[in-house]
């Protein structure tokens, strides 16, 4: 902040929108661990009572992704018997839904981490196995930081 000819002692003074985020509001140099992105602002003074000011922006890259499968085999080999959702550790499954290409709901679960193995559709309807076809799939997805997001799609049963 302070160019190389500053008198002194200098006083840093940090502030944002969320400075707690700040490992120390009153350094020259602090760590900033914030979740979302966010601004903040530091004053500095020295001895001779020369004052500066400088702000810095801390963009905070937020992946979102999950991701089902185009197609799967629920045959029972133990390869991919399931249609399992998939995505960054962390991100929790709320709604996991599939339905048949008329609309008839024949698949609802929800509360369970993404890339659990329990957590997917095994291809049956009321205990039975259904034949091979396109399904559709609804999900709603729950990221660390709260926030929620809603993804939809298809996929193939191959028996």
């Amino acid at each position: 902040v302070f160019p190389k000819n500053s008198q002194g002692e200098i006083l840093y003074t940090w502030s944002g929108a969320d400075f707690s985020t700040l490992s120390c509001s009153v350094c020259a140099s602090p760590i900033a661990k914030p979740i979302l992105s966010t601004g903040y602002q530091v004053n500095a003074i020295d001895t001779a009572g020369c004052e500066a000011e400088d702000r810095i922006q801390i963009n905070v890259a937020k992946p979102r992704e999950i991701a089902v499968p185009t197609g799967f085999t629920p045959n029972g080999d133990g390869v991919n018997d399931r249609l399992l959702v998939h995505g960054r550790p962390g991100v929790h499954i709320k709604l996991f839904r599939i339905f048949d290409r008329w609309g008839e709901l024949l698949y609802e679960t929800g509360n369970f981490d993404v890339n659990d193995p329990l957590g997917g559709w095994d291809g049956t309807f009321k205990g039975e196995a259904i034949n091979s076809g396109v399904y559709l799939w609804h999900l709603i997805a729950t990221y660390p930081d709260g926030s929620q997001e809603s993804f939809h799609g298809q996929t193939t049963l191959i028996r």
